[in-house]
Order: C-alpha cells, then sequence, then structure tokens
C-alpha cells in the first residue's frame, strides 16, 4: 500500500492504495500479505520492504547505518543515559516496534508494526490479527521474530506498548518474553525539543524534522472502533488506513532515531550527544 504524503509523491512502482475486487480480501489490499500458522492458530502477516513504499527509503537507510556506527564509536556514557543502548547497537539485531490496541491494558492487541534493518534494506512487517481469537497467533509470532533482537527502540514504548506485550504474553500463557535492552524515542525527544515545540507527540515531531503532513491518516482514538467494526464486518477497506498509520509511525521514529543519533562528522570532531 502506498504512503501518501503531501509532500511526497508515491512511487511508480508503489501498491495501489485503492484496489478493486473482494472487499473482505486483505491480500487485495496489501498482495505481500500471507496467513500464517502458528501453535497458536494462524493470523495475517504482511512484510514489505521500506523502499516500494517510501521514496526517501535510500538516504533513510543510509542516514541510519551511519548513525548506528557514529553512536557505536563513542561510550555509552557520551551517549547519555536514555540513549547508552545506542553504544553496543547491532543493526540486525535491533527492532523497532509499534502496537494497534483496542485500547488500555487489558484490551487486546492486534496489530503489530517492526521494522527491522538487513542487508538488503529495511523490511516493515505487520502482524495482524484479523478476529480476537488470532490475538495469542500474534503475539507467538512476534516472539519468533524477537528471538534474536538484543535491542528494541519504540516510541512511549517502555510505558505502553512492550509492557501491553508482556501483559498480554502472560494472558495467553506464552514464555514470558527476555529482557530486552531499550531505547524509547519519546524520552530523549521531549529532552531535545520541548523546549522549542508545543509539544513531543509523535506526530509533531513528524511535521517538525521532516515537514510532513499526513494526508488520510486515521487518528488514534478511532483506531479501537475501526478495528472493532472490521472485526464485525470483516471488509479490509476498513483496517487499511489503520495498517497505513502503523507504517508511517514506523516510518518517523526511523527518522527520529536518526535526527537523536549522533552524525560520524560530529563524532571525529569529538562533539558528544545531547541527549544525555
Amino acid at each position: 500500500m502506498a504512503i501518501p504524503m503531501e509532500n511526497r509523491k508515491p512511487k511508480a512502482d508503489a501498491v495501489d492504495a485503492r484496489p478493486e475486487g473482494d472487499p473482505t480480501d486483505l491480500r487485495a489490499h496489501f498482495p505481500e500479505g500471507v496467513v500464517e500458522e502458528t501453535p497458536l492458530g494462524s493470523l495475517f502477516t504482511c512484510t514489505v520492504p521500506l523502499d516500494r513504499i517510501y521514496r526517501g527509503a535510500e538516504q533513510l537507510t543510509e542516514s541510519y547505518l551511519a548513525g548506528l556506527r557514529a553512536a557505536g564509536s563513542l561510550a555509552p556514557e557520551d551517549l547519555g543515559r536514555l540513549l547508552a543502548p545506542l553504544a553496543e547497537a547491532d543493526p540486525e539485531t535491533t527492532a523497532l516496534i509499534d502496537a494497534e490496541t483496542c485500547g488500555f491494558h487489558g484490551r487486546p492487541l492486534f496489530l503489530m508494526g517492526l521494522a527491522q534493518w538487513r542487508p538488503e534494506g529495511f523490511l516493515l512487517t505487520q502482524l495482524f490479527a484479523r478476529n480476537y481469537a488470532e490475538e495469542g497467533a500474534l503475539l507467538a509470532r512476534l516472539a519468533d521474530l524477537l528471538a534474536g533482537m538484543r535491542l528494541l527502540v519504540s516510541f512511549n514504548g517502555k510505558a505502553f506498548d512492550w509492557p501491553f506485550v508482556r501483559d498480554r504474553m502472560a494472558y495467553h500463557r506464552l514464555p514470558r518474553p527476555r529482557e530486552y535492552a531499550h531505547v524509547d524515542l519519546l524520552h530523549p525527544s521531549r529532552r531535545r525539543w520541548r523546549a522549542v515545540l508545543p509539544n513531543c507527540k509523535l506526530q509533531t515531531l513528524e511535521r517538525y524534522l521532516s515537514g510532513r503532513w499526513r494526508s488520510g491518516d486515521i487518528p488514534g482514538v478511532e483506531i479501537p472502533d475501526r478495528y472493532h467494526e472490521y472485526v464485525r464486518r470483516q471488509e479490509a477497506r476498513l483496517i487499511s488506513p489503520i495498517f497505513h498509520h502503523n507504517r508511517l509511525d514506523l516510518i518517523t521514529m526511523i527518522e527520529l532515531m536518526v535526527a537523536l543519533m549522533p552524525r560520524e562528522a560530529e563524532q571525529h570532531e569529538g562533539r558528544k550527544g545531547t541527549a544525555g
């Protein structure tokens, strides 16, 4: 699915966001999607290369890798407490995560987005529960994908996304996930930009850092009701905007990481990171 942005044009080979055909067919909207089986049942999984949906993917990926190289050449204390785990980050064992849920703790989780770098480029993976019963399968597949990871990156994920995931895994009697190093981008963002921005919400940072205003995005407050409607009606067009929203969040998180990480030129000049 292409990501429409007011200041960016979709690539010519991007997936059409308004497919024709069976409105209940998720694969009409997400041709990369597959139904996967786990010991807890099935779920819908969609993995797409970042450069297929985002025109700036190559430059963003280069900046991300350069930032991790620069961070890796510093001592953790030079990065500051909030970004210290980046000093030992390996791009192949780092995962950015973003959860879409039916509300606060105790409610189901229905969509989990991950952005992971591979030698061929960034991959965005979305795990989707097509009904409430598939949440367990989603979490089991998530556990598989995170098995080789060492560092999680999120936005408000220390307080919300990751505790939410752990609670839902416990509910489904899945093994407790191990402890990961975790960089929550919200806190260093507040430290760096709270004096110059009206707030440090993710979309405010997106507009400030990327100059991008989202077009056709679904407000986060509407997401739970939209999912409930999808479960009742099973029309893929209802859920497509939530996939879109989740992908945009992941892309913005990568951009935010780049903005917060030291630049190689700065490191060579002996300058230190400011998000301590």
